[in-house]
């Protein structure tokens, strides 16, 4: 019956772990696809606005999103 000794602070810690790279996960595509959208406007020699690169890391990050579930 020792399986109901479960340690709540370890538990707790890798849940949170499984998050943490989630989230770094998601974030790191928003800045992925936010930087190669602006190589492209670069190559093309189109304006790169702030409202771009905001546009294009919601994209980013909604995509990873969108791919995990």
């Amino acid at each position: 019956m020792h399986t109901r000794n479960v340690n709540v602070k370890t538990a707790a810690q890798e849940s949170t772990g499984r998050w943490v790279k989630k989230m770094a996960r998601i974030i790191d595509r928003g800045h992925y696809n936010a930087a190669c959208a602006q190589e492209d406007h670069a190559h093309y020699r189109n304006k790169f606005t702030r409202t771009d690169a905001c546009l294009y890391f919601i994209r980013g990050a909604l995509s990873e999103i969108t791919n995990k579930f």
